[in-house]
């Protein structure tokens, strides 16, 4: 019997693919990490596959396209960041906190809102679109929760209300996700790597104080 070559191999497996149960989220796994190391344009089915151990017809068969399989990727890690965010710190300086954890201990997913940052039209932008933002409304109402616990703060007297809720969340997130997004600037600032146990802490304990004086109400208020 005539020994297959690897060509013929891998038709083979091209052909017939490692579907099972499990290709699904083998798929978003695979996509998960091209996508958020090369973007959506940048990123390869052919590599997606790979890595996922299926035939390429599983995306189409579970996703549709390369677009649909990004966008269920973007949507399980929505999905997972609303459970982990079930119950918001009512504080300030707690929900900075938390909000810098959230990033920090996972930067595939800052990657991925860079990317999508760079690829995707802003809702009313006039330029044409690579693709669409996703999720608006679901990330939207996400949002208003947390804006919600911002402007429950000012009204309990927690937290100056000079700033609307709105902008003060805008804020507070780029506080949070700078040090994931722009690592180059931590290192060229402190000599630092941002994934690290000693700079997170430091971090950490630096924005705890920046919280506490947004607790503090100014002396017109």
């Amino acid at each position: 019997m005539k020994r297959q070559t690897k060509k013929a191999q891998a038709d083979q497996k091209s052909e017939t693919g490692a579907a099972g149960p499990d290709s699904r989220q083998r798929l978003l796994k695979a996509a998960y990490e091209e996508f958020s190391a090369n973007g959506f344009s940048g990123a390869r089915i052919e590599r997606i596959t790979a890595a996922a151990d299926v035939n390429v017809r599983m995306i189409y068969h579970h996703f549709g396209n390369k677009l649909g399989l990004l966008e269920a990727v973007l949507s399980e890690i929505f999905l997972s960041r609303q459970e982990q965010m079930g119950t918001l710190p009512e504080r300030i300086d707690d929900f900075l906190l938390f909000l810098f954890d959230g990033y920090a201990s996972d930067r595939h997913r800052v990657r991925l809102l860079e990317w999508e940052a760079l690829e995707a039209t802003a809702v009313g932008a006039d330029r044409p679109p690579s693709r669409d933002v996703t999720d608006v409304e679901g990330r939207r109402a996400a949002l208003q929760r947390r804006v919600d616990t911002i402007r429950e703060a000012q009204e309990r007297g927690e937290a100056s209300s000079e700033i609307e809720p709105e902008v003060l969340y805008l804020i507070l997130v780029a506080l949070a996700i700078y040090p994931m997004s722009f690592p180059q600037s931590v290192s060229i600032a402190l000599n630092e790597d941002p994934e690290s146990e000693e700079f997170q802490a430091r971090y950490r304990k630096a924005l705890k104080k920046v919280g506490r004086l947004l607790l503090q109400p100014t002396r017109d208020e």
